[in-house]
């Protein structure tokens, strides 16, 4: 899971962190994308990073963070897991259910295979 920071300048150039806030890796290439439009060339680790989300990220960022909401409410899932489902878009039911681990509880194949249906239908529809 990415995690993006938001942090504050002094007066004397020292950061201060405001709040840090799980996000999916579409979002992390919104944010980057935003960086580079509003202050020009990334420094190389960040268009390194930026090349390696818009490979990677499957949905816009609007979308990953519907589907997230949607499966936290939908099936009770934690932010984080959710984040990890849509970050990596698992194929199948096996994929899905090595993800949800951590939720310390079992699924049915009948949840797996609806998660799964939300899951397909948004790249479907973004592609």
């Amino acid at each position: 899971m990415e995690a993006f920071i938001i942090a504050s300048g002094d007066e004397g150039g020292s950061l201060k962190v405001r709040r840090i806030e799980e996000i999916t890796l579409a979002r992390a290439k919104e944010v980057l994308a935003e960086i580079r439009d509003k202050w020009g060339e990334l420094k190389h680790f960040q268009q390194i990073t930026l090349d390696f989300l818009t490979r990677f990220s499957k949905l816009p960022a609007s979308k990953a963070e519907e589907l997230v909401n949607k499966l936290c409410e939908s099936y009770g899932l934690a932010r984080a897991t959710a984040i990890q489902v849509v970050n990596i878009m698992p194929r199948s039911n096996e994929e899905l259910r090595q993800i949800l681990v951590k939720e310390g509880k079992t699924f049915l194949p009948e949840e797996l295979s609806e998660m799964r249906k939300l899951i397909e239908e948004c790249l479907r529809s973004e592609g």
